[in-house]
């Protein structure tokens, strides 16, 4: 039979489906309930108050086009949302059996709602195959928990009411005695013939790093199993220590009966992207690499295509015979471009015959219609690429469709389907697939600006850019065409060692060798055009250092950051938030006339904080302007205004994940200071530009989720804070600010709530500002430090011994500062706070020893230069480089 291109569209079309996991479908009375089940849940898990910024997204956008087509109405939320009403109204059910089209049969995870929504039976009328259940573990034990505790409310009376002596053997008793009943109910499940698989939701509960020694610790499940009890209500199994033993329970039996019976049912799991009641950390299918390892007779389905973890998921049914990849969920709820990388992240090098197609479709019926379609669509479009490619031939593409989207299905779960026969077609009959070009087809990745610009063909330009130890911001050119290559990995570019630790003059410190190279590494999520530079059409873009292998070079300022964010997430559970305040102080250049020499002078001296005086509204349009280019890049300004130095000015930059933030505060920095060069005025960010007026900082917001270890986070800061300093404040200038009654952070190693005269003011719950940090730091190293030290008062889990501080602490007695714990007065001198890191082994070995030494000794010599240069000289020389 001879195939064409056409036959493998036709397939990937028309082909049905065995929805592998979904959820059951509303009621008619329910189903147009918005108030309890909003209907913006088809593209978004989010809840409460982030629901209302759902209709500003892309999949929102994309699903509101494709049910205006379906419905025959206006591309509108509202018109889309009233025809549906319409339609629910009139026929219900053919409404319902449009949206399943093509799904041959359902599995359901139907214990997901108890109100509001039909019976898993009920879908069978729209679908050619009986629906399948799938059974929550989680659900099963809680109900077997109210069920007993209501009928005999006594028994958990008792045991609230003592855990100790007698009621810990009674405790002992009722866990046997829940097991006993909780292992016949899956028993029965297993035997039953319309279930043919479980789910575990444990990573929303506890998540998948799971105790693989816990069936050992009856101890502690048994207080676990207490706690859980004692909570009442719904009993909701959350206990990490009862929610793993419970999961390994039921594996345990499932290998068993697999052994003893040869029956076999899977066991799904709950992976990657979530809604807020999940650790995102915690929800990477890596975690359960033990737990698959312990029990190779069970299948694991890991759902939701592990989103945004796709690729550990592939490693893993790749390298482990009873693994497979869902490709669900993340259609319809990311964005076109999202799903096409996703889909073949998955395709990496994850067998075709260990992926399963599923909609997670539930409650609504258009969250299956959307689903079915806008994967339908990816999936044609990536196999006619590969085809194209030469990645597959035809034939292969064509059994692979049919494996993902019914028969590996059909064999997982022992359906035992007829299979479907593929015939040929010679139409093309895709017509919700996109229109495809050679381009679309051979581009190697996605983003949004670089796609852009290869569309339109333009002859562009990248700068490749570091931010090295002085905070220089150093860079190659090249050409959009070069910059591609590496990209692509088809290219390097390498640097000399010596610019490491290399003096804004460019000479070679101590610390430095001529010998070797490191390479820069592009981050294309950080790539951004350049705005206010006359006939440039150029791009931006941040870099990571490697070695010739391919590691992470030690003291790379943005790995850095990254590797310590990541030991928080990974190691302590805490997820962080940067946000900064870009302070800017305004000079333009005057000739004296008592001497006839150039020198600066603020652009406003009728100036005070947030005022609008005669010189400040002058300055309107410059800053009005740079706020409407920093928009166009993607940089919101939260709200700008005046700060108190003359020609100082405020920007606030909106929080956002550690190293998106930082590489946000550099490029914001750059827009902001071409756009001034632009009016004949000079951007700085020198710490004191006016002996006599306030300072110039770069305030740090930094937060920690969740905060029930922000004391021990905060103490963590409190020990390092001098040592920090060396990285906040990083020559002898900055040290200008460490000064009382300046609103500076003040002399003294504290913290206080509201309290802008403390290094560390907090602002809410896991949420502080650093105000001990200026322009003239590399806020890369300054905010890895600072996480650094957060990080260690966690790990050592450090008792919080500073109190909250009201006051300034300079103006209180000794004995005041004692009884808050006020001891450690802040370095004056940048000798000091380097002398402070220097001794400061816990910090170094987080840091990396040798880097530290590195970077103290150039900060020396670099010390050493400045100091060398009369003070007039070296002031002008370090406005005009910062």
């Amino acid at each position: 039979m001879d195939l064409s291109l056409n036959d493998l569209r036709h397939l990937v079309q028309t082909h049905p489906t065995i929805d592998n996991h979904a959820h059951n479908i509303l009621s008619r009375a329910e189903v147009t309930n918005y108030a309890v089940y909003p209907l913006e849940h088809t593209t978004s898990e989010c809840v409460g108050a982030s629901l209302s910024s759902v209709r500003k997204t892309l999949p929102h956008h994309r699903a509101v086009s494709q049910l205006s087509r379906l419905l025959e109405c206006d591309p509108t939320w509202d018109a889309v949302t009233a025809a549906r009403g319409k339609r629910v109204q009139e026929d219900y059910e053919s409404y319902v059996k449009l949206c399943l089209q093509g799904t041959e049969i359902l599995l359901l995870d139907d214990l997901l709602l108890d109100d509001g929504i039909e019976p898993y039976t009920w879908h069978d009328q729209f679908i050619p195959a009986k629906t399948k259940r799938i059974v929550r573990i989680e659900t099963i034990a809680a109900r077997l928990l109210q069920n007993y505790f209501t009928q005999q409310p006594e028994q958990r009376a008792k045991l609230v009411d003592n855990s100790q002596g007698s009621a810990a053997c009674l405790l002992q008793q009722e866990l046997s005695g829940f097991k006993k009943d909780f292992l016949e109910e899956i028993r029965k499940c297993v035997h039953d013939p319309d279930v043919v698989g479980f789910k575990s939701v444990i990573c929303y509960r506890t998540g998948l790093n799971v105790d693989p020694d816990i069936l050992g610790k009856i101890d502690a499940v048994a207080s676990s199993f207490l706690r859980i009890i004692t909570k009442g209500g719904s009993f909701r199994i959350e206990d990490k220590n009862f929610n793993d033993w419970l999961l390994l329970t039921t594996l345990g039996l499932l290998t068993e009966t697999n052994r003893e019976t040869g029956i076999s049912l899977p066991v799904q799991f709950h992976t990657g992207y979530g809604d807020s009641d999940i650790s995102l950390i915690h929800s990477n299918p890596a975690y359960l690499q033990p737990t698959i390892e312990a029990y190779p007779d069970v299948d694991f389905v890991l759902l939701h295509s592990s989103y945004p973890y796709t690729r550990e998921a592939g490693y893993l049914a790749t390298v482990y015979h009873n693994v497979w990849l869902d490709l669900g969920v993340v259609f319809p709820m990311v964005s076109r471009n999202a799903q096409e990388s996703i889909l073949r992240d998955a395709f990496d090098i994850t067998p075709t015959s260990k992926l399963l197609w599923s909609t997670d479709g539930h409650s609504h019926p258009e969250s299956f219609l959307l689903a079915n379609t806008q994967f339908r669509a990816m999936l044609e479009k990536i196999l006619v690429d590969y085809v194209e490619n030469d990645d597959l031939t035809l034939p292969l593409a064509i059994e692979a469709a049919a494996d993902i989207l019914y028969n590996n299905s059909n064999k997982l779960y022992s359906l035992n389907l007829p299979p479907i026969s593929i015939a040929k077609n010679s139409e093309k009959t895709s017509e919700l697939s996109p229109s495809m070009t050679k381009y679309e087809l051979n581009r190697p990745f996605h983003h949004p600006v670089l796609d852009q610009l290869l569309q339109n063909n333009s002859d562009s330009f990248v700068w490749i850019q570091v931010i090295d130890y002085t905070a220089t911001l150093r860079l190659r050119m090249m050409h959009m065409s070069n910059f591609l290559e590496l990209v692509k990995k088809e290219r390097r570019l390498g640097l000399s060692m010596g610019t490491i630790t290399m003096l804004q003059n460019d000479t070679l410190t101590d610390a430095g060798t001529a010998t070797g190279q490191y390479y820069l590494v592009p981050d294309i999520a950080s790539l951004r055009p350049n705005i206010g530079i006359e006939s440039s059409n150029s791009l931006s873009v941040m870099t990571f250092w490697q070695d010739n292998a391919g590691n992470e070079i030690e003291g790379c300022p943005r790995s850095t950051l990254r590797r310590i964010v990541n030991k928080c997430e990974t190691e302590l559970g805490l997820n962080l938030k940067f946000g900064f305040e870009i302070e800017i102080v305004f000079v333009k250049a005057v000739v004296n006339p008592a001497n006839n020499e150039t020198e600066e002078v603020p652009v406003t001296t009728n100036h005070a904080w947030s005022s609008m005086t005669t010189d400040t509204i002058q300055v309107v349009p410059v800053l009005e302007e740079i706020v409407l280019k920093l928009k166009q890049v993607g940089i919101h300004i939260e709200q700008f205004h005046a700060e108190s130095c003359p020609g100082q000015f405020e920007f606030v930059l909106p929080p956002e994940r550690p190293l998106v933030a930082v590489d946000t505060l550099i490029q914001a920095r750059q827009i902001i200071t071409n756009i001034a060069r632009q009016h004949g005025i000079r951007a700085t960010l020198y710490p004191r530009p006016w002996p006599n007026a306030a300072g110039t900082a770069s305030h740090a917001h930094f937060s920690i989720t969740p905060t029930n270890r922000e004391d021990a986070f905060l103490a963590g800061i409190m020990r390092h804070l001098v040592s920090v300093l060396a990285f906040s404040l990083p020559q002898e200038v900055s040290y200008a600010r460490v000064a009382q009654g300046v609103w500076a952070g003040g002399e003294w190693v504290t913290w206080g709530t509201e309290n802008r005269e403390a290094p560390i003011r907090k602002v809410s719950s896991g949420h502080w500002e650093l105000k001990s940090l200026d322009g003239l730091a590399n806020p890369y190293l300054a905010m890895s430090a600072l996480v650094a030290a957060g990080y260690l008062g966690v790990a050592e889990n450090l008792e919080l011994t500073h109190k909250d501080c009201h006051d300034d602490a300079a103006l209180m007695t000794p004995a005041q500062r004692k009884e808050l714990g006020i001891t450690t007065p802040l370095a004056k001198t940048l000798d000091q706070s380097l002398q402070a890191l220097q001794a400061d082994m816990p910090l170094q070995r987080i840091l990396g020893t040798r880097f530290v030494k590195n970077y103290c000794c150039l900060k020396e010599a670099e010390s050493k230069f400045l100091a060398s240069m009369p003070e007039r000289v070296r002031r002008q020389w370090l406005i005009e480089r910062y």
